[in-house]
């Protein structure tokens, strides 16, 4: 036994007090010189002023090409203030993200989503092990900035891999951006400037050319896309010298708002969606381009990498066109503008077309670099997680041992208040008893089992000193309820858990099992037999796990199965009268209970 980690915030803390620290004075940089801008764009514009002024009060036109140069001057410090105010803003969200790794380091991790909608009863150990929800496992590690990633990092956490060949992969790719704090800094940030949404980002990447049903004759639509924009700025121009009467271009223009309105239906169905699309685009335009210029080493991330770079074209500057598409498709929201362009250039259903040219191009592209960056993004919150626990190990993966820890505590528990364990079991139809009093520490204890396991196979570091496993499927039961709505009761509930259990081990899958309680839903006697009789069907297939209980006869089965069953403890000692915990596991079976002691302390019995 050990209390571990003491020290593991040190290090950390000081890394990103450093960066805030650093950050602050550049935000103070940008703000000064954005208030010189403002004082720029201030003075420009009243000398633009003055030499309006002097043209009309003198009645001298010259007056006017004197503003020229400040007009232009003006011109080039509002875009200067607009992209010294997208770089302030990210200064902010850098910050923001450094503020919230400093609250997660002393266990306030409000900021992050939780993945209560990931929620899950009847999963295989989800439920069971706090993978979800408010203060849960998802809530430490995720650090993504959309819930199409949040998804990814979900399924990988529900559905861990067992195939060696992966997990050292992720190892490795979780390794390299571990050391890459800056990146993953400037990454996340900028994810946090824009709010996107699964379901917008899984009807973008599903996005299909043949939706946009025009266009089927190119050559005639190029003609027309040159031939309009010409006749109507000839008609115009003949109408200025009176050549002809500003009626007929009038009506000239009825004929491109004419073959506008004809199409009229698409064009606004693809606009709403186009529009919808611009956060999601600009988001991923940002974090591709990252990316793409990073430099790395391990395979998966080199692979991901190839997939944003093919045919020395970058996904990044793809996605930036389609923004880009988007935004100048949505110029047409202004009526007068939408009039005037499609009367003299048949703006929409130009932009239109080089939507679907650009579809056609990169549908099946898209999808690939949008799962690219949710992966990245699920690698960063793992690497964040043991850059801020970098006390924690990475597992090692053993064909001969199934299961062995030195120092293995609960992530999720405070390093403050960890009691760590050594833990091991050898091979597979082998299982442990843990017996112990009310609030001695089984039931923590077995979820700190699991939750290594999840991490283990998921290819990140976990909680340990030294964790070396068999990457083995998951499977437990210690939190049934009843269902109301189906009618189960409580006990029901459990055996159909358990049958589970059964029916995978029957079709000959691998299973660790952690049980806490079996059968609680009935009587002592029935309880005691059903749990023996559960746990010699357990020894016949290939599985191996820990069961917690009460009922200490269950501790003799070590003596039927010398081989298969070790018994193992938490003890409590009554000391002053008061309940002493050490929260250690002990070698044996636990003789010292706690319930009566604790009635008796709280007033329920005399």
């Amino acid at each position: 036994m050990d209390i571990i980690f003491t020290r593991m915030k040190t290090s950390t803390h000081i890394h990103y007090q450093q960066r805030m620290k650093a950050l602050i004075e550049l935000k103070n940089l940008r703000k000064k010189k954005l208030q010189k801008i403002l004082l720029g764009r201030i003075v420009s514009f009243l000398i633009i002023l003055c030499f309006i002024t002097l043209a009309l009060s003198t009645n001298q036109s010259n007056f006017l090409f004197g503003e020229i140069p400040f007009l232009l001057i003006f011109g080039f410090l509002v875009q200067k203030n607009r992209k010294e105010n997208e770089k302030l803003l990210l200064i902010e969200k850098k910050i923001e993200t450094n503020q919230e790794e400093i609250q997660a380091l002393e266990g306030n991790y409000s900021s992050f989503q939780n993945g209560k909608e990931f929620v899950n009863s009847s999963h295989e150990f989800t439920h069971d092990l706090d993978i979800f929800g408010e203060k849960s496992l998802f809530q430490t590690i995720n650090r993504t900035s959309s819930s199409a990633s949040a998804w990814v990092l979900a399924n990988l956490l529900s559905q861990p891999f067992t195939n060696e060949k992966i997990i050292l992969e992720r190892q490795r790719a979780i390794q390299e951006l571990k050391e890459k704090p800056i990146w993953r800094e400037e990454f996340r940030a900028k994810g946090k400037l824009y709010f996107t949404d699964k379901k917008s980002i899984d009807i973008l990447t599903s996005w299909k050319n043949k939706e946009i049903a025009l266009f089927e004759n190119e050559t005639i639509w190029r003609l027309l896309f040159v031939f309009i924009p010409v006749v109507m700025t000839l008609s115009i121009i003949l109408a200025y010298y009176a050549m002809i009467p500003w009626l007929f271009v009038l009506l000239l223009a009825l004929i491109p708002l004419g073959i506008t309105g004809r199409h009229l239906k698409i064009i606004n169905t693809q606009h709403v969606k186009i529009s919808t699309f611009l956060p999601i685009l600009n988001q991923h335009t940002l974090l591709v381009a990252e990316v793409e210029n990073e430099i790395f080493s391990s395979e998966i991330l080199l692979d991901i990498q190839s997939t944003l770079i093919s045919n020395n074209s970058a996904a990044s500057q793809k996605i930036a066109e389609l923004a880009q598409l988007a935004n100048q498709f949505d110029n047409r929201s202004n009526p007068i503008f939408a009039l005037l362009a499609n009367s003299l250039f048949l703006w929409d259903l130009r932009y239109l077309f080089r939507l679907k040219k650009w579809l056609k191009k990169n549908e099946h592209e898209l999808p690939k670099w949008f799962k690219a960056t949710h992966e990245i993004e699920t690698y960063a919150s793992f690497a964040t997680f043991w850059f801020n626990n970098p006390n924690f190990s990475l597992p090692q993966i053993s064909q001969e041992i199934l299961f062995k820890s030195q120092e293995l505590a609960h992530p999720l528990m405070h390093s403050r208040n960890r009691i760590a364990n050594d833990f091991d079991i050898q091979n597979l139809q082998e299982f442990v008893i843990i017996t112990g009093a009310n609030m001695a520490g089984k039931s923590t204890f077995l979820r700190a089992i699991g939750v290594n396991l999840v991490l283990a196979n998921c290819g990140a570091p976990v909680c340990a000193k030294q964790f070396v496993f068999r990457p083995t499927p998951l499977y437990s039961s210690m939190r049934t309820t009843d269902s109301l709505s189906n009618n189960e009761s409580y006990f029901y509930s459990e055996l159909k858990r358990l049958q589970s259990i059964v029916d995978k081990l029957k079709k000959g899958e691998t299973l660790f099992v952690i049980l806490d309680e079996i059968l609680k839903g009935t009587n002592s006697k029935d309880k005691a037999e059903g749990s023996k009789k559960f746990i010699k069907q357990l020894l016949t297939y290939q599985a191996a796990g820990i069961i917690a209980t009460h009922d200490l006869s269950l501790c003799a089965m070590k003596e039927e199965f010398p081989d298969h069953i070790e018994n193992k403890y938490f003890d409590v000692e009554i000391e002053q009268d008061q309940l002493v915990f050490d929260y250690t596991l002990k070698e044996g079976i636990c003789s010292n209970m706690n319930a009566e002691f604790l009635m008796k302390k709280m007033g329920i019995t005399e």
